[in-house]
């Protein structure tokens, strides 16, 4: 292929040795992510770690493409249907896209692919199945959000900051409807110390708001520290549902390093940041890629499916953080029955969404 192939150490994108060899008629899985979607340290780096960890069990080879750009992505992609229809080898080829962005370009070219056996796609995450060939799956939020809502009334005190990327992405929106539903049903810990809700969009733009420079999430957690309209000493807790963004969010927490400042790590489980994380809501994406071609190289990849908290695919995971002054830990399954949480967290999501 043309394509440059990249893989990944740490948040550091490099391109392997081109003089190692491969056996060329081993299956290949192909990733093309989203714009500078690699190395978010979330959700876009669990899949790639479920990719090569299914690389490593199954023997298949990986080809990860990281564009700088949507122009350079949809010319990553051009490139795989064009080959696929003009290759007539038995190689097994499977194009993964995580990304959303190429949503209509996947839906008007998926077609080409019925004319090589040998190719396959899997588009994730869509709750619209393709028609014709291709695989997609979706993975519901709702119920992880949900208890992490809950969660946030055990160890947040003063202002509670929800970070939304945009209003329009169906991801962002469902896990931000969650999370506000699971708070809103659950009563404070002690209502001597009140929390007051702030709902914040980073983007009115349809795919915005998942890249934030410094600067600017520097201005944004001064200002929610001065939201109350009180003396800066308020305590903010930052919910970033916002994609790689978040990470902007938490620079500016280590940046200005007052310890009662904290966030709920979304997607991936942050909790060892005990100083700043109180709790991660986690999407076990990398879990699922890697069953997923399992699936495929046994010829069982399913159409469509969407997984969610009863399937293991998300969850919650309660952390330890240094509250310097109140006065040592919180350990959260001392203040949170976290199974029967996770059991009222399921039944809410079964009744939002047909499973």
């Amino acid at each position: 292929m043309l394509l440059a192939s990249c893989t990944k150490e740490g948040s550091t994108i490099y391109k392997p040795n081109p003089d190692e060899e491969q056996a060329p008629t081993t299956p290949l899985v192909i990733v093309i992510y989203g714009p500078n979607g690699l190395g978010d340290r979330s959700y876009n780096d669990l899949v790639y770690k479920g990719i090569e960890e299914a690389s490593k069990t199954y023997g298949v080879r990986t080809l990860q493409l990281a564009p700088e750009s949507e122009e350079q992505g949809f010319i990553y992609l051009e490139t795989f249907f064009k080959q696929m229809e003009n290759l007539n080898d038995t190689v097994r080829r499977l194009l993964i896209t995580p990304s959303p962005v190429y949503d209509d370009f996947i839906r008007k070219n998926n077609q080409r692919l019925e004319k090589n056996p040998n190719a396959d796609l899997l588009y994730m995450e869509t709750t619209t199945p393709l028609e014709g060939k291709g695989s997609t799956f979706y993975i519901d939020y709702y119920g992880a959000m949900y208890m992490g809502g809950c969660m946030a009334h055990y160890g947040v005190e003063d202002l509670l900051t929800v970070l939304l990327a945009n209003p329009y992405t169906q991801t962002v929106r469902e896990a931000g409807e969650g999370f506000l539903a699971g708070y809103n049903d659950s009563p404070h810990w002690d209502d001597r110390f009140p929390v007051q809700l702030h709902v914040r969009y980073l983007s009115n733009e349809p795919v915005g708001g998942f890249t934030l420079a410094d600067t600017t999430a520097l201005r944004i957690y001064d200002e929610e520290k001065h939201f109350l309209k009180e003396e800066s000493t308020n305590e903010v807790t930052f919910v970033p549902i916002c994609g790689g963004a978040m990470h902007a969010i938490f620079r500016a927490l280590h940046a200005r390093m007052i310890s009662l400042d904290n966030y709920v790590g979304i997607d991936g489980d942050m909790t060892d940041d005990d100083a700043f994380c109180v709790f991660s809501i986690v999407k076990h994406i990398d879990q699922v890629v890697y069953d997923y071609i399992g699936h495929w190289l046994n010829g069982s990849m399913p159409k469509h499916q969407t997984l969610g908290l009863a399937d293991g695919a998300t969850g919650a995971v309660s952390g330890k953080y240094n509250l310097e002054g109140k006065g040592g830990y919180y350990l959260f399954p001392e203040k949170v029955d976290m199974d029967s949480l996770r059991q009222v967290a399921i039944r809410k999501e079964e009744e939002r969404y047909e499973k």
